[in-house]
């Protein structure tokens, strides 16, 4: 079920889908790659695993009208094979989403509400970085999937989020922005997020 859809800066989309439909229903979407998607899904077995394969590609068919084949480069960075559009993807328990653009690099990142992400806290937030104290858990949540919306967009490796990626200091709403930046080259990022019922999102473009 298509959750959230967003155009903006002329040619950015987005979407977010929640996944209510089985496998069967999935596969009927499909036509022009669905050989391909059927090789592509032969060595996965987790049925939770193939379900997010096909959501990511019904979104895409949903935003781009095309069914492309997706491959990944050396850091595991989604790309579409023969078309220019640039792409990234995240996946969390039920929800998909996916945020594509033809002239700007994308990022998104979205995560389940899960009190579990206090135990690593430790490896998401450096010395510099704030909490707001008023919604500690979205409030940590938006600091991680900031950092993992920002590695999707970079062009180099940034292995320790806690120290190589700095989100400043902001208060949280239901929706907005806030600012963050990788130490390596110094490069800053204007970050969009939402605050759902049972996950949070973020997404950049640069």
């Amino acid at each position: 079920m298509l959750l959230l859809e967003q155009t903006f800066d002329d040619d950015v989309r987005l979407a977010v889908w929640q996944m209510d439909e089985t496998e069967e229903e999935l596969w009927s979407s499909f036509h022009e790659q669905k050989e391909q998607y059927e090789e592509e899904l032969r060595s996965v077995s987790n049925k939770h695993r193939r379900l997010e394969l096909l959501t990511v590609r019904l979104l895409l068919l949903h935003l781009i009208h095309q069914e492309p084949i997706i491959e990944h480069d050396k850091e595991g960075r989604p790309f579409l094979k023969d078309c220019p559009l640039k792409i990234s993807i995240s996946h969390t328990n039920r929800y998909v989403a996916v945020i594509v653009s033809e002239r700007h690099d994308v990022g998104i990142d979205i995560e389940m509400k899960k009190e579990k992400i206090f135990r690593v806290k430790h490896k998401i937030l450096s010395p510099l970085e704030v909490i707001d104290v008023n919604r500690t858990l979205d409030s940590l949540l938006l600091h991680w999937c900031a950092k993992e919306t920002i590695f999707k967009l970079s062009d180099i490796s940034l292995p320790e989020f806690s120290e190589d990626i700095i989100v400043e200091p902001f208060k949280v709403n239901d929706e907005g922005t806030f600012q963050a930046y990788e130490t390596k080259q110094n490069g800053s990022f204007l970050l969009h997020y939402r605050v759902m019922e049972d996950c949070v999102l973020v997404y950049a473009v640069r």
